[in-house]
């Protein structure tokens, strides 16, 4: 529920107070002149709101990075006075994360289910308690290729501090004269925003119909409701589906590396040349890789381009959901965008649904 509204200058007022003491983090425009429009946002460290874009339509990666970077120290282990001493590193530094999307702070959702719950990953959680989120909402697709509101993840349920939403009754082109409504996700919230802004009494009949305005903007893609598809995608496991689109996969793992979901990693110790200490070291994986899959004796379970495509994708519409309760993919389309071969998630899980039909029938 809309609780109240604040100008522009007043947001990026108090983004900028939030700025002296945190490491801001948000999207920024770089120039993209081989692409239509020539524009790209990406998340990144600024030093004042005046850099962000907060009109974007969505950043090439999510923010995955801030929480679970793509390559980090775990601990440190020295072994020189005859022992074995281990130091974890911890980063703990106080940031903020501001104007994430919806589809994004489902992915964060996700993974602090992954490394929060059942066995804690204590980096992320230094990390992600150290986290202060503002979303921003997107009231239309920011992409052809967006199915969010396919699998439920084009509204916030949670993972954000503050969210706003660029106010209908006043959202013109003019960004200094944007005027967006608050909703708030937790106590640090009001406490960043203190008495910014103004209540107003409209705000929550104004907020049922921008709702309904927005589910209306976004045109399903998706044939099967995501309720049926971990019995589809089980059902078509031995399907033709992965070796038709397989066929003209380069297996780069650009889905693995664009996706805010996927959490695989590999482990690496790092020895110093004396042998006395080093340190283990933790970096992003992806299982389209053709060696994610080795095993000890260099047997790879998941040698062929097909199967590991398959894998991917009961993972994204079955399995994690049935380990968290929640969806692997939350309808970015930045897989789909990212791919080399135009390899399309939603076209596998379709084929899979009128499969399943077909044989119904």
């Amino acid at each position: 529920m809309w609780k109240r509204i604040v100008t522009h200058d007043e947001l990026i007022e108090r983004i900028d107070a939030l700025g002296r003491e945190r490491r801001l983090i948000g999207p920024v425009a770089r120039e993209a002149p081989g692409c239509h429009p020539p524009l790209r946002y990406f998340y990144e460290h600024v030093t004042r709101a005046a850099q962000l874009s907060l009109d974007f339509d969505y950043c090439v990666y999510g923010p995955k990075a801030f929480v679970l970077p793509p390559r980090e120290t775990l601990f440190r282990f020295d072994r020189s006075a005859g022992t074995f001493v281990a130091t974890p590193i911890m980063d703990a530094q106080p940031t903020a994360l501001v104007g994430a999307h919806p589809c994004d702070l489902h992915g964060l959702r996700l993974l602090d289910a992954v490394f929060q719950n059942d066995r804690p990953d204590e980096q992320y959680r230094a990390r992600r308690s150290a986290l202060f989120v503002v979303g921003i909402d997107c009231a239309r697709p920011c992409d052809a290729r967006a199915t969010c509101a396919d699998w439920g993840t084009n509204r916030v349920v949670g993972g954000c501090d503050v969210m706003l939403y660029a106010d209908p009754r006043n959202c013109g082109n003019n960004r200094r004269n944007a005027q967006y409504a608050v909703e708030f996700c937790s106590e640090a919230g009001r406490t960043w925003l203190g008495d910014a802004g103004r209540a107003d009494d409209d705000a929550v009949a104004v907020s049922a119909g921008y709702h309904a305005r927005k589910d209306a903007a976004f045109t399903r893609r998706l044939s099967a409701s995501v309720e049926q598809l971990p019995a589809l995608v089980r059902a078509s496991y031995d399907s033709h589906i992965w070796e038709k689109h397989a066929a003209r996969c380069y297996s780069c793992g650009s889905c693995n590396l664009v996706c805010p979901t996927c959490y695989c990693f590999d482990i690496q110790d790092d020895c110093d040349f004396n042998g006395a200490g080093g340190s283990r070291q933790r970096e992003w994986d992806a299982c389209m890789l053709p060696d994610f899959a080795v095993v000890a004796g260099g047997h790879n379970f998941r040698l062929l381009a097909a199967q590991r495509l398959r894998h991917r994708v009961m993972r994204k519409a079955a399995w994690i959901q049935q380990r968290t309760g929640l969806s692997a993919c939350v309808g970015c389309g930045r897989c789909d965008r990212a791919c080399t071969a135009s390899i399309s998630l939603i076209d596998m899980l379709n084929e899979a649904a009128q499969e399943a039909g077909n044989a119904h029938r």
